[in-house]
């Protein structure tokens, strides 16, 4: 049949593409008709058109000389062509020309004859308006040189359509010739493959004969030697063609007996519908599997099988194989299996106790119960067939050995402790039952356990958070330690009550005062005063202040106990308890004596300026310190060279007057310092004094003390200004360093305030929950319903004590990376960032952010906290934006005043300042309800701001939106 199939398909090919052949070769044929026709119609024309301008070259010839000469047989010659040039131009225009440039010509040329035929019948009869005969036969010959120039042309396009034509027909024969020889090659190979295709399958067809014989003779073998018994059935009569030996024994039958009766005369099946059940099976699988019946055996006893059947084909005759075990002794063993199972099934599978039973040389699972796939996160399939070692559940592998090595000696174990693994890789602590048990004469292991590690969990949990709780303490504690000794180190630290009095001294202010700790405790503080202040105003002054909650600043000269007089730098810094009100001082001083009395040496040493130029000048250059003259009558302006030092420059750089100083100012204190300048010169004052910075040549900005006095000369003359510049640079760095400081002492301290307010109050709650809950579970068995519910809930209490915690950490963490990590951040960038990881919620919102970062568009400093700050701000933004209005968020950067300054504004909610103005930056406040929150974010982003040496404020009204301003010092940005 396959060989049918491929002789057909061979000649349909090779009809098919004898007929494209054909088609090809009967469109090339048309071409070439089409181009017969055309050569044709050129032919025509040549030769038309050649006949009729031979006929005008006669009828020409013959008007011209029977007009010259009278001759009769001129006027015969004329005549004859005369009666011949309408049959030849006729000829001419029934030529079938295509071409419209080509049939215009013809057209053209018809009239050229026209108007010459009637010329040369004027010539010869003699009528016409010529003034001459000869001028008529010139006219005559002229009209005939246009004409056989119209000629020529329609004779060379003609004449190139039969080139063009006649190549193309070449192309065409060419390719024709390329088909027919590349069909013909085509036939021939296909013919070719087609013979050998046809050739090896006959070939195969004869090796597959000989192998299927062999294949009966193996058929047979197997068919009759079977152990299992056989019997071959033809389905349309149901008769048996064949049955094996085991089968007749079964039966108890001859095979005379057997074949050809049909399975109804047989009558060995007891159950009428096994018949139909076996026919629709076969209809619908096309073979029966796992089929089960009773059948009477031989001697009528009545015995269990399964039947297994498949249709053959045998000499085109659908016939069944059907093979069948005898399967009642294995259904007694499975009857009696089941009851001992089910019992079994009873106490194992519905226990509360995680159990499973496994081999005890490979550790292969043989069952498991349900609460033990839940325990280790496997389905029941997963588990059976593999062994615990080879699924990783045992932390030491080693457990399992050890295990088996004791349940031999011992034969059992009891509450014995160990780790397993899940199959998420989570450690568990098991209480473990081990027996060992024989089963289908294999060595078995039956292990039940209860998982104890939510309440070992438990116990380790509170003993790891005691020693964290510990360990943070004395972090902080020696953090705080640490400043202290730092600061004692390095200044005069005293501590007063509200009234004034000495609670504390350290031991360099005890020094330079010359008192004891005994004789200062207890005493005000004007046992140190001098005379020097005016001590009602100045002391009222700074006490007002530091009562307040705002810290004083100022020099003081105080006074030693043998009477000795000393300067200092203070600081008064009041201690607020929770409700802002100030309950200590802190007082820190920095001995100035040495620059006071340098200072006083530089005074006296301007003094006598007059008197020792050289002397000045080294005095100026020890103390960085430049002089400056002006007087009023010359405008002349006089500077040291100790200034131009200081300024960086030179005479020849920079000319010495008012308007090149202010050349130098930064450009933020300019102003300040005009204004100060102008508004001394225009009252009364006879001295002035400043600070401000500088810019020198080389671009390094550096601070400078400035003060001037007016010194009248002669009476009745104009006064002169006398100054001097001071470089104290080293001291204002010195200075922001001990601010910078001390306010890092001061939040550390409150940091630690409210750490153990946390400590006391956030986590007493929880860890009364998880000791009491624990007492609990000491108490209970595991299988009672109130131990799972105690597990269920200290779970719950160490969750929240575990969030607790991690806030802590997150807020104890952020000082110790201060240092780390700074870079230059652009803070463009910074919000694009942010605008890309909330997009989502952004383009839902309809957000919008608009930013100026013109004066200032980068900052040194830790990326990751401004990124925080930034992130955080703008969330808290959205969050609480107005249900009515689409939330709009402005962004600006700018310097003012050594401080860089970035602010956040936003129109939503806003905080009501009057109620919550103490608690707005603390830990788990919130001021809004209606969405989710823990009332971390602004406690950290106050952190963070503290932690990169900032200060944050914030401006808010209820429903009118929130305003934060950010200040860095510009010194560490």
């Amino acid at each position: 049949m396959h060989i049918q199939r491929t002789l057909f398909g061979v000649f349909l090919i090779a009809f098919l593409s004898l007929v494209l052949f054909t088609v090809i070769a009967y469109f090339n044929l048309q071409e070439n008709a089409a181009l017969d026709r055309q050569e044709k119609v050129s032919l025509q024309v040549l030769k038309s058109i050649e006949v009729l301008f031979n006929n005008l070259e006669d009828m020409e010839e013959g008007a011209a000389s029977a007009s010259s000469f009278h001759r009769q047989t001129s006027l015969s010659q004329y005549n004859a062509a005369r009666e011949l040039y309408p049959k030849h131009l006729q000829a001419l225009l029934r030529a079938q020309v295509t071409d419209s440039a080509e049939r215009y010509q013809i057209k053209t040329l018809s009239g050229l004859t026209e108007s010459f035929v009637k010329t040369a019948a004027m010539v010869v009869s003699g009528t016409g308006s010529f003034p001459s005969p000869d001028l008529a036969r010139e006219q005559l010959q002229d009209q005939l040189a246009s004409i056989k120039l119209l000629v020529h042309a329609i004779e060379e396009k003609e004449r190139a359509t039969l080139y063009a034509n006649g190549a193309e027909s070449s192309v065409r024969s060419e390719r024709m010739l390329t088909i027919f020889t590349a069909f013909s090659v085509f036939m021939f190979l296909f013919f070719m493959t087609t013979y050998l295709f046809i050739s090896r399958n006959l070939s195969n067809r004869s090796r597959a004969a000989k192998v299927l014989k062999e294949k009966e003779q193996l058929f047979s073998g197997l068919f009759y030697k079977s152990p299992i018994m056989l019997t071959l059935v033809e389905v349309s009569t149901e008769k048996i063609m064949d049955i094996n030996e085991n089968a007749l024994l079964f039966f108890g039958q001859t095979r005379e007996h057997v074949i050809g009766k049909s399975v109804r005369e047989m009558d060995i099946i007891l159950d009428p519908a096994f018949r139909e059940i076996m026919f629709e099976r076969l209809q619908h699988d096309q073979k029966v599997q796992n089929l089960e019946t009773q059948i009477k055996a031989r001697n009528g006893r009545i015995r269990n099988v399964v039947y297994h059947m498949e249709q053959v084909f045998l000499n085109n005759e659908k016939c069944l194989i059907m093979a069948f075990e005898d399967i009642t002794d294995r259904k007694m063993a499975e009857k009696r299996l089941k009851e001992s199972e089910t019992l079994f099934s009873q106490i194992f599978y519905k226990s509360p106790i995680m159990k499973c039973i496994s081999e005890v040389d490979t550790g292969v699972y043989l069952d498991v119960n349900d609460n033990y796939t839940r325990f280790f996160g496997y389905e029941k399939e997963e588990l059976i067939g593999k062994a615990s070692t080879e699924l990783n559940f045992w932390k030491n592998p080693s457990d399992r050995s050890i295990l088996i090595k004791e349940l031999r000696e011992k034969g059992e174990f009891r509450s014995l402790e160990f780790e397993l693994k899940t199959k998420s890789g989570e450690l568990r602590h098991i209480l473990l039952h081990a027996d060992l048990v024989q089963l289908d004469g294999r060595e078995c292991l039956m292990t039940a356990f209860v998982d104890i590690t939510e309440s070992k969990q438990a116990g380790d949990f509170l003993k790891n958070m005691n020693l964290s709780l510990e360990k943070s303490v004395a972090e902080r504690i020696k953090e705080i330690s640490d400043y202290k000794y730092a600061l004692d180190q390095a200044a005069l630290v005293a501590i007063t009550d509200t009234n004034g009095r000495y609670i504390h001294a350290n031991e360099n202010f005890c020094l330079l005062t010359e008192y004891q700790p005994e004789e200062l405790l207890g005493q005000h503080y004007s046992i140190i005063a001098s005379d020097y202040h005016p001590a009602q105003e100045f002391f009222e002054n700074h006490n007002l202040t530091a009562s307040g909650g705002t810290i004083w600043e100022s020099e003081i000269k105080s006074k030693t106990k043998s009477g000795k007089f000393f300067w200092a730098d203070t600081t008064i810094i009041p201690i607020l308890d929770a409700s802002g009100v100030a309950y200590q001082y802190l007082i820190i001083r920095w001995d100035i004596t040495a620059k006071k009395n340098t200072e006083t040496a530089l005074l006296q040493a301007f003094e006598e300026l007059g008197k020792s130029e050289n002397r000045l000048k080294q005095a100026q250059a020890l103390s960085h310190l430049g002089s400056w003259e002006y007087a009023f009558d010359t405008q002349q302006t006089i500077w040291s060279d100790e200034l131009y030092a200081i300024l960086g420059t030179s005479p020849a750089e920079t000319e010495a007057d008012f308007s090149s100083f202010l050349g130098f100012v930064h450009p933020e204190d300019v102003a300040m310092v005009e204004e100060t300048v102008i508004s001394t010169l225009n009252s009364e004052n006879v001295s002035c004094q400043y600070n401000c910075r500088i810019i020198r040549k080389d671009g390094e900005v550096r601070y400078i003390f400035l003060v001037f006095e007016r010194e009248p000369t002669v009476p009745g003359q104009p006064d002169k200004l006398l100054g001097i510049l001071q470089d104290v640079t080293k001291e204002r760095l010195a200075q922001m360093e001990k601010e910078r400081i001390t306010a890092d002492l001061l939040q550390r301290n409150k940091d630690l305030e409210q750490f153990a307010y946390i400590v006391s109050h956030n986590l007493r709650a929880p860890a009364a929950n998880i000791i009491g809950l624990s007492d609990l579970i000491c108490t209970l068995k595991p299988s009672t319903p109130a131990f799972m519910k105690s597990i269920n809930g200290l779970k719950i209490s160490v969750a929240k004590l575990d969030a607790v915690i991690n806030d802590l950490n997150n807020v104890l963490q952020i000082r110790r990376e201060v240092n780390e990590r700074k870079e230059q951040v652009d803070l463009y960038q910074l919000v694009e960032d942010i605008k890309t990881m909330t997009s989502g919620l952004m383009a839902k919102e309809k957000v919008s952010i608009q930013t100026n970062f013109s004066d200032l568009e980068k900052i040194y400093t830790i990326k990751s906290y401004l990124h925080s700050i930034f992130a955080n701000l703008i969330s808290n933004s959205i969050k609480y934006r107005q249900a009515n209005q689409v939330p709009a968020i402005e962004i600006l950067s700018n310097k003012k005043d050594g401080k860089n300054i970035i602010t956040f504004r936003d129109n939503g909610l806003g905080i009501d300042l009057t109620a919550h103005q103490h608690k707005i930056f603390g830990l788990y406040k919130r001021f809004h309800f209606h969405t989710d929150g823990k009332g971390m974010g602004l406690y950290m982003v106050k952190t963070q701001v503290e932690a990169l040496g900032g200060k944050i404020h914030v401006h808010s009204r209820v429903n009118h939106g929130t305003e934060f301003s950010i200040e860095f010092d510009e010194a560490y940005t």
